[in-house]
């Protein structure tokens, strides 16, 4: 719930002034137009595709109280800035500071989200606890998470994501984080960071921004980081892994889990998770429970089965280690399997020869291998124009007793094919 002030405080918040007389309380904050409340500043964000400031008047019709805006519209309650996405940051920080609650900022090229869904659902067993909606981890997402706190909570835990330098940096001022957790570094987002160097000294900006009295959980592929209060956690602190298309078996600390989230890399997820409630003192039943009644998110190694076909739904997003790491899954299975696999996008100088050394891999463990997408020719995998084809081809080969793995980047939405598929196949 949004701690309401005054517009003209809002102003003075982001470096501004406002002509606007309003004497209501802004009731929250907005970016986009049609989704404005009776009450709330709306920020002319400007995006790839568009831009906010055409959209200020309906803003205000629907109920906006202010726009904040880089150019002089003519509305009396216009607040002008530089720049508006900046400003938003620069409000969250400012309303962050408003309040104390434990913050935990998780970064890393792959399971940010599964780790903070994990991490909130056993904070959640005890205390009042506030994690970022989706995977809002962005400039704007970020602050728009942080203007859900109330002052009630005990934890807020937040995503980092970056694809350029500095993004970790800013989200940290924004986020004034406690605890800091890296996932794993990899070949992510190389388009903007460079090499994987580049992605590294991008993640451990989390690192150096805590404060002394903080502490870091740090996982594999990061190499030697040096500081106190820095934990290590790996895959190796699971033993007796069983995994299954239903979810997988393991032990830590000598206490037996299972969770319905698939794959190997599920067991390191939740083995980061265990690490960092343990170190807050959290028991097993409560890491138990939890994790048993987890169940994956849609798009993310997500499995539906439907008259004996089971679909690894996939499509949330794709980099070389993620696309590893779901290839291993579906090829361990006793299984016919079906791979259809699209581009893995922003991988800059190096995508051909990541897409090369995917194809090959994905060729070795597969039975079929369809693509879709401009880069994923480079699968040498047979290669179709329409996602409407594939699911023809699908529906024409396919028996029942397959794993049909769906896998791009999310800008191609290989979700369609899984929707026609699902709606076709019975």
């Amino acid at each position: 719930m949004f701690r309401e002030f005054m517009i003209k405080d809002i102003a003075r918040m982001i470096d501004s002034k406002t002509r606007s007389t309003c004497r209501d309380l802004a009731r929250g904050i907005s970016i986009h137009s049609k989704e404005t409340r009776q009450g709330d500043v709306f920020f002319a964000l400007k995006g790839e595709h568009t831009d906010g400031h055409l959209y200020t008047e309906e803003a205000l019709l629907n109920g906006a109280l202010a726009v904040v805006v880089e150019e002089h519209t003519t509305v009396e309650s216009e607040i002008l800035v530089q720049d508006t996405l900046f400003a938003l940051g620069q409000l969250a920080q400012k309303y962050r500071s408003c309040f104390n609650p434990q913050t935990i900022a998780i970064t890393g090229t792959n399971g940010k989200t599964t780790v903070k869904n994990l991490i909130g659902a056993i904070l959640k067993k005890r205390y009042n606890t506030l994690c970022s909606k989706k995977n809002y981890n962005s400039l704007i997402g970020l602050p728009l998470t942080i203007f859900d706190l109330s002052g009630d909570e005990d934890y807020l835990i937040v995503e980092m994501g970056t694809s350029s330098p500095g993004e970790i940096k800013r989200l940290c001022e924004i986020a004034q984080p406690h605890i800091g957790m890296i996932t794993n570094i990899g070949p992510g987002h190389l388009k903007g960071l460079g090499s994987i160097e580049g992605v590294r000294q991008e993640k451990l900006s989390l690192i150096r921004s805590l404060p002394e009295t903080g502490f870091a959980l740090i996982g594999e592929g990061i190499a030697q980081v040096s500081g106190e209060n820095i934990m290590r956690f790996s895959l190796d602190m699971c033993k007796d892994i069983h995994i299954g298309e239903y979810g997988s078996y393991f032990t830590y600390n000598e206490n037996r889990f299972f969770t319905p989230l698939l794959g190997i890399e599920n067991i390191y997820n939740c083995a980061a998770a265990l690490c960092l409630t343990q170190s807050l003192g959290f028991d097993y039943d409560a890491q138990r429970t939890t994790l048993k009644e987890m169940s994956p998110e849609p798009g993310r190694l997500e499995p539906i089965h439907r008259h004996g076909l089971l679909i690894i739904n996939d499509t949330y997003n794709a980099n070389p280690v993620s696309m590893r790491a779901a290839i291993d899954f579906a090829a361990q299975l006793k299984r016919r399997k079906v791979f259809v696999l699209g581009d893995m996008l922003e991988l800059g100088s190096q995508s051909r020869k990541l897409h090369l050394e995917i194809g090959d891999y994905a060729r070795e463990r597969c039975d079929v291998l369809l693509t879709y997408g401009k880069e994923s020719t480079l699968y040498q995998g047979r290669h179709f124009r329409e996602k409407r084809e594939i699911v023809r081809s699908l529906l024409a080969s396919i028996r029942g007793n397959e794993v049909v793995l769906i896998k791009a980047s999310r800008a191609l939405h290989l979700e369609d094919i899984v929707f026609d598929l699902l709606r076709l196949w019975n």
